[in-house]
């Protein structure tokens, strides 16, 4: 049976890793943030899994619209571009982003401009990775 010092002693050593838990966490949590990965983080996670599936409903419904109501010169084009990329892809991307981008430490990123353009860049990418994948398999194994 253990002794009334050894449980003292026992429950001093749990507290003490609780700290050194929360510590090693708000630190992970910090570092990840100044590398602008904020959606590695703890809360970064959780928010994206609470979030992926309504904005993936989102893009579905606009997608749907959009593409029913579709006029104007450029539309054709656009159209197939855009119908190229899930909406489960498209929301991961711009929620991945969307963390990064407002939580990060630099000067400016958190910005409405800059969040857009970094998802229309990365949407952009994407799309050229799947036609490189898809039409140039040479050349994608090159860029990988």
């Amino acid at each position: 049976m253990a002794t009334p010092a050894e449980i003292d002693e026992q429950v001093q050593l749990e507290r003490d890793q609780i700290a050194q838990g929360l510590k090693k966490l708000h630190n992970n949590t910090t570092d990840l943030e100044r590398k602008s990965y904020a959606s590695a983080t703890v809360y970064g996670i959780a928010s994206i899994d609470i979030l992926l599936p309504l904005v993936v409903k989102r893009i579905e419904q606009t997608t749907h619209d959009r593409l029913k109501r579709g006029t104007g010169h450029q539309f054709q084009v656009v159209k197939e571009y855009v119908s190229q990329l899930e909406p489960l892809a498209a929301a991961a991307i711009a929620l991945k982003l969307t963390f990064d981008k407002v939580f990060s430490y630099k000067q400016g990123s958190d910005q409405l401009t800059t969040v857009c353009e970094a998802i229309g860049h990365a949407v952009e990418d994407e799309c050229q990775m799947r036609f490189y994948e898809r039409e140039v398999s040479v050349l994608h194994n090159n860029l990988k």
